[in-house]
């Protein structure tokens, strides 16, 4: 999973409706991180259907697919950071764990900038 954390929005040059369009590369307004959960996206999709996908969807109305991108604004950061802190200390799968904790790095990160994160889901 590719996670992209934006420091402005006022520097995104492309906008897809409210999802930042640029490329998930490292500038001086994006920080790109390649998470580090122990699985394999292909072999273990139902693990990461079951065990993110669809609890983050329902919690931030996204849209979290395989091979997919969405983008978690500042308000949704804010709904996703207390049920990290749940998986960080009652992970639903282990292998998931570190994710969880980069992941909220992150969120943390974009509730203070006030931007959001990108999740690309390869």
């Amino acid at each position: 999973m590719i996670l992209s954390l934006y420091h402005d929005l006022s520097k995104v040059k492309k906008w897809y409706v409210n999802i930042p369009a640029d490329d998930p590369v490292d500038t001086d307004n994006v920080t790109v991180l390649y998470t580090s959960e122990d699985c394999d996206m292909d072999e273990d999709w139902e693990a990461y259907e079951k065990c993110f996908f669809l609890p983050v969807d329902k919690l931030c109305n996204a849209l979290l697919e395989m091979y997919e991108y969405d983008f978690l604004n500042a308000e949704q950061c804010k709904k996703l950071v207390p049920w990290l802190d749940e998986q960080i200390r009652h992970p639903n799968d282990k292998r998931f764990l570190p994710m969880y904790k980069e992941l909220k790095d992150y969120a943390l990160k974009a509730i203070e900038y006030n931007t959001g994160i990108g999740i690309e889901c390869c």
